[in-house]
């Protein structure tokens, strides 16, 4: 089967198209027919040495995938082959076909694309157990939301508002995701781009700031962000852009002084039981049509062509799910 291996440390010039064996499934696995592999920011992360790698190189990436059981393994009972499923993958989800824990499957609603169900493992139930878990915003509370028009964002954008928060501030980086963003509820849009940005997100505040940061964005706009973060507020860090970041003696000083506090989010390291416990709720507003998702061809790409995705998920111009299509 053809599959993307990495190879290296160099960013997409270490990604390789290559021949490989069909992975077998162990006995509470099943083998997918790859339909759709999501792309996250941090596999871009991963190719750069930014991101801890599970396994020696080379290997397979690919943390997700949407596609139709065909083969399963010996202690399965729960699925059946041609089955649509969407999963986090255990053999790389970057190839023809990748193997995948039964217990991890989520059934594709009727009627929904691969390319939108591979928005769900990893993208939506980060989203979804962020909030539930983490963040835990309180409708009288506001909640600023960085590149609220990526992947993460536009889930972060529907569910914060789902979940009753009365006021919510979203940060994009255009026109055209400012206007998408307002239409999915944000109470609050602002161009990050613009210079002025931090003043209009203290004015959307009434001066006192923000009582919950969802900060994935790490550099300048995340140390803003830091800063608008309001008395007794929390600031919840998550992402591969923050991985290798420091808590700064000027940020540890804020946090004390102003009764704030920092929560950590990895999706990856959540408990199973954490994980099964939010999938129902989760899905009902998908399957309720609550939630909209947003994947489409323009971010679409060949298996071939992984180096073209990474590059326009790296670029910020993309709405939505980068893909990968075998």
């Amino acid at each position: 089967m053809k599959a993307i291996e990495l190879i290296g440390l160099e960013g997409p010039n270490s990604l390789r198209l290559v021949d490989v064996e069909k992975p077998k499934p162990a006995e509470q696995e099943v083998l997918i027919e790859v339909k759709a592999a999501g792309v996250n920011y941090a596999d871009v992360e991963l190719s750069r040495g930014n991101y801890p790698a599970s396994r020696p190189l080379p290997y397979i990436i690919g943390f997700e995938a949407s596609g139709v059981v065909v083969e399963l393994g010996s202690r399965v009972t729960t699925l059946k082959v041609g089955d649509r499923i969407a999963t986090v993958v255990s053999s790389g989800g970057y190839a023809q076909y990748a193997t995948a824990l039964a217990s991890n499957a989520i059934p594709i609603p009727n009627g929904m694309s691969f390319a939108e169900a591979s928005t769900i493992p990893i993208q939506g139930l980060s989203a979804y157990t962020l909030l539930k878990l983490a963040a835990k915003p309180l409708p009288h509370e506001t909640v600023l939301i960085q590149a609220a028009a990526g992947g993460v964002g536009l889930y972060l954008v529907q569910l914060t508002k789902l979940l009753g928060v009365k006021h919510v501030v979203a940060l994009a980086s255009s026109n055209e995701k400012l206007e998408l963003v307002r239409s999915l509820g944000a109470d609050v849009v602002i161009n990050y781009s613009e210079k002025s940005w931090v003043d209009q997100v203290r004015q959307a505040t009434g001066g006192k700031g923000a009582d919950v940061v969802l900060e994935m964005a790490s550099g300048e706009i995340g140390d803003q962000s830091f800063k608008l973060l309001a008395p007794f507020g929390r600031v919840i860090v998550f992402g591969a852009r923050n991985y290798r970041d420091a808590i700064s003696t000027e940020k540890m000083q804020q946090l004390i002084f102003k009764n704030q506090s920092i929560v950590g989010f990895a999706f990856p390291t959540l408990r199973p039981e954490h994980i099964r416990e939010c999938v129902p709720g989760f899905l009902d507003l998908i399957s309720t049509r609550k939630l909209k998702l947003f994947a489409d061809d323009s971010n679409s790409f060949p298996l071939a062509e992984a180096k073209s995705a990474f590059a326009a998920l790296s670029s910020r111009k993309t709405i939505g799910k980068v893909v990968l299509v075998p």
